[in-house]
């Protein structure tokens, strides 16, 4: 049970150290493509073994305790029996092989060596991936063979025209001139310019059609709104026989009685659905990754509109994603037999995150 343990914990973590015993430190590796062999190999992780790092860390104690429901002491003693086991049967064959996980080998130098299994992909990003093999193409004869073969026949047969030496001449394509990239990148920035200076223009003017321009607004979340105070009436000593000659006819208000506009500034925040995991969920479906929130918020709603009520947003992750998952669960089991029904019904790209 202890390596089943190891091999799930090496699935998201870089180091892990087995007190008393050593490290398994992960290395991520590129897709290779072998064109001697003819085969593609997908992205994996490569395991490295060092006894040199014994110390622990509580990461592989901690997990056993909540898996098992245990404490930290019995955790700790489980893990002392499995390095005793393991101690003694390398003292006695100078080799031992962890359950579906590797061998450790003894060399003649004393050292330590650490064989993956083949058939073990502990990269969750080539979740479901194999290496595969395909024929090489092998062309036998070329454009040019053949063209000295055609031209070959018509001398020995001294034929005047040489009319299968002809046939087989290139067609001369015309040469097109592309646009220059100068020139289109100059387009640009003057359109661009142009247009920056219309809405500067229209705005400076006291345009309302401006104030709804996205261009001038430092974020897309801002408008403004404009504020118009009423006019206060002012008498002169000059209006006032005036208003008097014309009894109920008002005078028209100065225009320097009109106040100013006043800009205020309102932002809109839009409601977040990144979601925080439960404590107890491990197991994650995800339905995709981005790097906007935007779009992981699109991809939520249509998985939601698809009867999927649990799916939400996990937070950024280091890389810089936001992944969308359909539902969560604690079991692995269940989580791999959701996703079978979630790949047939739904989406083939799904795939499952272990998150602690």
């Amino acid at each position: 049970m202890i390596i089943k343990y190891l091999t799930e914990l090496l699935y998201d973590n870089e180091c892990v150290i087995v007190a008393d015993f050593g490290a398994f430190i992960t290395q991520r590796h590129s897709a290779v493509i072998d064109y001697t062999n003819n085969r593609f190999t997908p992205p994996y992780k490569e395991i490295i073994f060092n006894n040199k790092l014994v110390a622990d860390d509580g990461l592989l104690v901690d997990f056993i305790s909540k898996k098992e429901n245990i404490t930290k002491e019995e955790a700790t003693e489980k893990i002392s029996k499995f390095v005793n086991q393991t101690m003694a049967a390398l003292e006695v064959n100078s080799q031992v092989e962890l359950e579906n996980l590797g061998n450790i080998v003894i060399d003649f130098k004393g050292d330590y060596v650490f064989t993956i299994n083949e058939r073990l992909n502990l990269l969750s990003d080539s979740f479901g991936m194999e290496s595969f093999e395909c024929n090489a193409i092998y062309r036998t004869e070329t454009y040019h063979d053949l063209k000295e073969k055609i031209a070959v026949e018509q001398k020995q047969k001294n034929t005047e025209y040489t009319v299968a030496l002809e046939s087989v001449e290139p067609a001369k394509e015309e040469v097109k001139k592309r646009p220059s990239v100068f020139k289109s990148v100059t387009y640009v920035v003057v359109a661009f310019m142009l247009l920056f200076a219309i809405n500067w223009t229209t705005d400076r003017s006291n345009s309302n059609f401006a104030s709804w321009n996205p261009f001038l607004y430092s974020s897309p979340n801002e408008f403004f709104l404009s504020v118009m105070k009423p006019a206060s009436s002012v008498m002169t000593d000059r209006t006032m026989p005036e208003i008097a000659m014309m009894d109920a006819i008002p005078a028209p208000l100065p225009i320097s009685t009109v106040a100013p506009e006043t800009r205020l500034t309102i932002t809109c925040s839009m409601p977040s659905f990144i979601s925080t995991p439960s404590i107890d969920a491990a197991y994650f479906i995800i339905g995709g990754s981005f790097q906007t929130e935007e779009s992981a918020e699109r991809c939520r709603k249509k998985i939601e509109s698809q009867g999927f009520d649990a799916a939400a947003i996990l937070e950024k992750n280091t890389k810089g994603y936001f992944r969308v998952y359909y539902e969560s669960y604690v079991d692995k089991q269940e989580a791999i037999t959701r996703l079978e029904e979630i790949r047939r019904d739904y989406n083939e790209s799904a795939w499952l995150l272990f998150q602690k």
